[in-house]
């Protein structure tokens, strides 16, 4: 759980928190994206979740307007895409979130590793909506005039299979998010460290990834995967787990000991943050607001 600095809250939205050692009025902006993994089928339930996240955009307060989207992996079903020009891009991809103008922020699923990954990369320079700068990248977004977060990205499907450089991939992680400037982080892996769902917890990730979690203060693991929704929170965790992989097919799911908050049927999550709090909440597929978990 994030240190609550904020002392008290106005009437007009504004809040005193401790700034340079003295206390100053700034207004409590969050920074806001939406979080979908497994999508690109060109489905019916895809489609639906997709109107849902253009609906929700819309009806979402200014403070709270999601800025951008992140995806878990597992962007184009079944096999990935041959190359930036595969017309999977404008059938799976384009056309159907076109509606929503956001940027998008992408990792790589197991599914894209049937296809050509760097392909992914590459269309970044076709469509600047799209960002993957590479197969693993970091980047920093700032909250407000004085706090920002780092997204960093892992590839987790070379590093199960435990090749192309995992243990490098492990070094780069910690020195990255060691080396990091901003006082909040978020990761990124298209696969579970925690899970209830069809696949549960993934056994490498818990015993490589989750001690450079907890070392390094990382409040927030997202991934997809799993074809459900799903918030939890281990006692044995510093961090909390995003489960977001409804975004093109649903399996269900299961609550757990350690469950905050789940969902079936597809969907989305949208994250917020602000210098004092992180809020995690589930949307259906009509984008309705299903449950907010603070952590």
């Amino acid at each position: 759980m994030i240190r609550r600095h904020f002392i008290t809250t106005l009437a007009a939205g504004l809040v005193l928190r401790p700034f340079k050692g003295l206390s100053a009025l700034v207004p409590d902006v969050d920074l806001s994206f939406l979080v979908i993994g497994d999508w690109g089928t060109g489905g019916s339930l895809q489609k639906k979740v997709a109107n849902g996240m253009i609906h929700m955009k819309a009806n979402s307060p200014p403070g709270l307007k999601p800025q951008f989207v992140l995806s878990t992996g597992d962007n184009i079903y079944p096999s990935g895409v041959s190359s930036v020009m595969d017309q999977q891009w404008y059938t799976k991809y384009e056309k159907i979130y076109e509606g929503l103008d956001l940027p998008w922020w992408s990792i790589l699923g197991n599914h894209d590793y049937r296809g050509d990954p760097d392909a992914q990369v590459a269309y970044s320079r076709r469509n600047p909506l799209w960002n993957m700068p590479g197969r693993t990248w970091s980047k920093e977004f700032s909250v407000d005039a004085v706090t920002k977060v780092s997204l960093t990205a892992l590839d987790t499907t070379p590093l199960l299979q435990k090749k192309d450089g995992w243990k490098e991939q492990l070094s780069w992680l910690e020195q990255t998010l060691t080396e990091s400037t901003a006082e909040r982080h978020i990761v990124t892996g298209h696969h579970p460290l925690r899970s209830y769902g069809h696949y549960g917890d993934t056994d490498f990730l818990v015993k490589n990834v989750k001690p450079i979690l907890d070392k390094c203060h990382v409040l927030l693991y997202c991934c997809g995967h799993d074809h459900d929704l799903q918030v939890i929170k281990h006692p044995d965790d510093h961090f909390a787990c995003l489960v977001s992989g409804g975004g093109g097919g649903s399996r269900p799911t299961k609550s757990g000991d350690h469950t905050k908050a789940l969902h079936t049927g597809g969907g989305f999550a949208s994250v917020s943050i602000n210098a004092s709090a992180l809020r995690v909440s589930l949307h259906d597929v009509a984008g309705t607001n299903l449950k907010t978990v603070p952590l």
